[in-house]
């Protein structure tokens, strides 16, 4: 990865693909944890060492007969040979996503058979039909297939990625930022919530992934907001909803942003500069959240035992930063590939670690970090190839159009239920699988059809990529609010509901991008910073509206009339936005007024 950063891919794309699913594949087989058992570990041994070779060997063909491979002018100038290694790359994927992800290897399985034999279906899911040889050739040796999107996100963007943010924990950023994260908000009403809250944000847009960013913050914070008074499952759906709302804070966003770049053609500074507004308003909706949940339960800040002051804690961690910095700069400022932004971000990271004793680490900590780095992103590639099977299915059966046809016959065209129906998908494909790859599958499977019903390109896939974050912690599977749930000991069920509930606000945000461009930066000035002021008053109408607190506690009338405010406000500009400003401020008022009565009634009877 190192020579494709500096020197790019090494003879032609294909066989830097190739060489690198290879040793993503070979690590994800032969490095996973085997039984304690000796039978059994000697039997599961056998059967990753022989998808090991059988992944080596495929990708080697690939790799030493590349030139004839790529010259091929269809399926009948396949070979014998080149069909059995075809199918070998396919199981190869198949068994690969079976380890991580049953049902993602069940979709490649449903993908494989209706390529196969969709034209034995009716109506509108029917096709051609293909026989086994140009299976193979579309699959195996096109970009169409297994070497298509998925496979050069993964090689381009993730991989880097995920070295850096190993690093950044090597290095004890993770600590750093959570230490600041407390002095900045650890004296206010839930200081310990709203300190995890900007851990999170900060930590998470270099982790990359929300579970990786529960388990990095939420082993601190957790225990922290549980001994300032919040409940288990409370402080457990905190933690869940900033972890993964990390993916949204550029520069990084969870290298989500990278992917939306190659599926789109947006460049990637338009995409983060999009993202500003939006995951502000996010964590803006989860203040509020966290905010009324403290006074519900009359809990204040953290005790000064569990605050270092500020000034030690910059003067110990402030170079920590530089790296975060050198990458931004270097994506943003200087256009430069993300994988060389990030190799180098890298690189300064290990330096800059080193030149302070407070942050200095040992050669086998390092090790032990990128060996950890290299495992996961070997398990998320191992997933990614097999999404190629899906693309390939979608192309080459011209299922694509049908299913965007599909969709809008369902919903007669309306964007507002498009976008429903694209929400319950999300829900479904997201289920258990990291964000990038539910993403992946949401920009193929429903951004055609949320754009063919009028939401602009760029809008529609931060609003896919949006509920693709949001799929983590929604039932039945909610994988982030388990693994929260665990570090608390809280009820998972409990959590994965309370993370929901918290979340509502921030679903306003995502519907939003559908019909406002000046969230995502886009239009005049004027018009930016309105949208960005109705769309906070929409966000806190909806967390008044669930938590039922707006200046002071109100009635349920005042929730719902809070709730129908906030929904008002999704379509920036016109009557919808002048009625629903006037709702929040009408009930605020009265709430004051009503609140400052109460607090000089005493003196009156006086």
């Amino acid at each position: 990865m190192a020579y494709a950063t500096i020197y790019g891919p090494y003879k032609t794309t294909v066989v830097h693909l190739a060489i690198f699913a290879a040793a993503m594949l070979c690590i994800a087989f032969l490095g996973r944890s085997r039984s304690t058992d000796p039978l059994r570990r000697y039997i599961q041994l056998g059967w990753d060492m022989v998808a090991a070779a059988a992944a080596a060997a495929s990708m080697a063909y690939v790799v030493f007969d590349y030139e004839r491979l790529l010259n091929l002018w269809g399926s009948s100038y396949l070979t014998k040979t080149d069909v059995v290694v075809g199918l070998i790359m396919v199981l190869v994927a198949l068994e690969g996503a079976r380890r991580h992800s049953i049902m993602l290897a069940l979709l490649g399985v449903l993908s494989a058979a209706y390529m196969l034999f969709g034209n034995s279906l009716p109506g509108v899911f029917s096709h051609a039909g293909m026989d086994i040889r140009r299976f193979a050739y579309v699959v195996s040796y096109t970009s169409e297939g297994l070497f298509g999107t998925g496979l050069k996100v993964a090689a381009n963007y993730l991989f880097m990625f995920m070295m850096f943010g190993a690093v950044l924990q090597a290095t004890k950023t993770g600590d750093f930022i959570i230490k600041l994260a407390n002095c900045g908000f650890g004296r206010q009403t839930g200081g310990a919530a709203k300190g995890a809250m900007a851990a999170s944000a900060g930590l998470g847009t270099m982790v990359g992934s929300s579970v990786g960013n529960v388990v990095a913050t939420g082993a601190f914070t957790i225990p922290l907001m549980i001994r300032t008074g919040f409940r288990r499952h409370i402080a457990a759906a905190v933690e869940t909803n900033t972890s993964e709302g990390a993916q949204l804070v550029p520069p990084i966003m969870g290298a989500s942003a990278f992917i939306m770049a190659q599926i789109t053609g947006i460049s990637y500074g338009t995409i983060a500069l999009a993202a500003v507004i939006p995951a502000f308003l996010y964590y803006f909706s989860l203040y509020w959240v966290i905010h009324i949940e403290a006074l519900k339960n009359d809990l204040r800040g953290l005790p000064e035992s569990e605050m270092e002051p500020i000034g030690q804690v910059l003067a110990e961690g402030w170079h920590l930063l530089i790296a975060p910095v050198v990458l931004f700069y270097l994506l943003v400022f200087q256009a430069y590939t993300a994988a060389f932004a990030s190799f180098s971000a890298l690189i300064i990271a290990i330096l800059i670690g080193a030149s302070r004793k407070v942050t200095r680490v040992s050669l086998r900590t390092l090790l032990d970090s990128l060996d950890d780095g290299v495992r996961q992103a070997a398990a998320i590639t191992a997933l990614i190839i097999s999404i190629g099977l899906l693309q390939a299915a979608i192309v080459a059966t011209g299922l694509g159009p049908r299913l965007t046809e599909i969709i809008l016959n369902i919903s007669d065209g309306s964007l507002i239920v498009t976008a429903l129906l694209a929400v319950v998908a999300a829900t479904l494909l997201g289920m258990g699988m990291p964000t990038p790859i539910a993403y992946l599958m949401l920009a193929m499977f429903a951004a055609p059809a949320i754009i063919t019903a009028g939401a602009p390109v760029l809008g529609t896939h931060l609003f896919l990529f949006y509920f693709a974050i949001k799929s983590g912690s929604t039932p039945p599977v909610a994988l982030v609010a388990v693994v929260a749930a665990g570090i608390a000991r809280a009820n998972w069920w409990s959590t994965s509901v309370a993370a929901f509930v918290h979340s509502l606000p921030g679903f306003i945000v995502a519907f939003m991008f559908l019909y406002s461009g000046a969230l995502l930066m886009q239009g005049d000035a004027i018009f930016i910073v309105m949208a960005a002021l109705t769309a906070s008053v929409g966000v806190f109408a909806m967390a008044a509206g669930i938590q039922g607190w707006c200046v002071d506690w109100i009635s349920w009338i005042e929730r719902l009339a809070l709730i129908a405010a906030a929904l008002s406000l999704i379509k920036s500009g016109g009557l919808t936005d002048s009625v629903g400003l006037a709702v929040v401020a009408g009930i605020a008022a009265f709430r004051w007024m009503r609140k400052s009565d109460t607090k000089l009634s005493p003196n009156l009877s006086e």
